[in-house]
């Protein structure tokens, strides 16, 4: 009797023993497929950006951006870069140099620095008007034209149409410039 009692209780732990050991295999399954899940869907995520301060919206992804997101922020280191008095050239030089990607921050502080030295000693202050932006989100590039006035003391110099051509590198969701030149008008 002892032992067909022991033998029933031994059963019992064995089939107690598979049921968890299903139970567990089948967890760890799931498991596995959700991590593989989580890492499928990581590169999908868009974060949508509406500030306040700009036109439209726009996304970032961890590989790209949107044109729109190209545009606005070409708008605005357009807006640093050119529209500069002598008083405001070290602060908008300080504010283009955070967003600048540091293989290009010498060359680009050296020539801002020049410019501002320029800028002093000629008493020149520039507005820059954009009229149209171009924007190729696939070579983080893009390129504005418009309208440039220059005014040396209290003499308006003639407008001049100036296109600018501003390369991007993208790194991990901060967009840097990495080139910001005077293009020649093909026209």
């Amino acid at each position: 009797m002892k032992h067909i009692l022991q033998q029933s209780r031994l059963n019992h732990l064995i089939k107690q023993r598979n049921g968890y050991l299903i139970l567990s295999s089948g967890l760890l399954i799931l498991c596995l497929i959700l991590v593989l899940l989580c890492f499928s869907l990581s590169n999908r995520e868009r974060i949508i950006l509406v500030p306040p301060n700009i036109e439209h919206s726009f996304w970032v992804a961890s590989q790209n951006v949107s044109s729109e997101y190209l545009s606005e922020m070409t708008l605005f280191f357009s807006y640093l870069r050119l529209n500069v008095t002598p008083e405001s050239a070290d602060h908008q030089r300080q504010m283009l140099l955070r967003y600048t990607d540091p293989r290009y921050f010498g060359a680009l502080n050296d020539a801002l620095v020049a410019e501002r030295d320029r800028m002093t000693t000629q008493h020149v202050s520039t507005a820059f008007y954009p009229v149209n932006v171009q924007v190729n989100p696939k070579a983080f590039s893009a390129v504005v034209t418009g309208d440039l006035l220059s005014s040396v003391g209290t003499t308006q110099l003639p407008t001049q149409r100036v296109m600018y051509q501003l390369q991007y590198r993208y790194d991990e969701g901060r967009l840097l410039v990495s080139q910001f030149q005077e293009v020649k008008s093909h026209d």
